[in-house]
């Protein structure tokens, strides 16, 4: 019995650790709160699904019996769609792009595309950290997103 309990704490610590993981914003504690009791955030940290499909996914776990009102629905959907959205490859991606998928400023958006039209492609984070231009305080909740 004593091995069971003691092989059980490390996973507990796990699942919390990767609550701790998801990305801070609207929505979140509702999706924890729902969501969580099913799904370890593990799961969906490695998913980046357009809001469509995020909308697929909730309406599916509806029908299956997940509980929840609209409005609390409507916020994981929310949450979701922006911070485990589509992933934006900041080497590849248009200006426009840069801009409505990591809703930044036009400004802010062709400042990356200048840096790395200069400088060359982005290797890491710490890379785009370096975009005078960039608040990069407004990205970084978006962070999972972004590939290189």
């Amino acid at each position: 019995m004593k091995r069971l309990v003691i092989a059980s704490i490390p996973l507990l610590f796990l699942a919390a650790a990767e609550a701790q993981d998801l990305a801070d914003g609207p929505g979140k504690d509702t999706f924890v709160k729902i969501c969580s009791a099913c799904h370890d955030a593990a799961v969906v940290v490695t998913m980046h699904n357009s809001k469509d499909d995020w909308q697929a996914t909730v309406d599916d776990m509806k029908g299956r019996g997940a509980e929840g009102s609209d409005d609390e629905f409507k916020a994981i959907i929310g949450y979701l769609a922006k911070y485990q959205g589509p992933e934006v490859n900041v080497n590849k991606a248009t200006a426009k792009d840069l801009e409505t998928q990591l809703e930044i400023t036009t400004s802010e958006a062709a400042a990356i595309v200048k840096y790395r039209q200069d400088k060359g492609d982005f290797k890491e984070w710490a890379d785009l950290q370096k975009v005078a231009d960039l608040d990069i305080k407004k990205i970084e909740p978006l962070k999972g997103r972004i590939t290189f």
